[in-house]
């Protein structure tokens, strides 16, 4: 039982990693800003 348990954290983890590094390339698009927010 030990082993199965050892096996989903590992696979936890992998999925966790993988998820957390592809949000990363979503901040590097920036839009442009509507006028209507900009304190112009």
């Amino acid at each position: 039982m030990k082993k199965l348990y050892g096996m989903i954290a590992a696979i936890s983890t992998l999925v966790a990693a993988l998820v957390a590094s592809s949000a990363c390339y979503f901040f590097m698009y920036q839009p442009e800003e509507p006028a209507s927010l900009r304190n112009e």
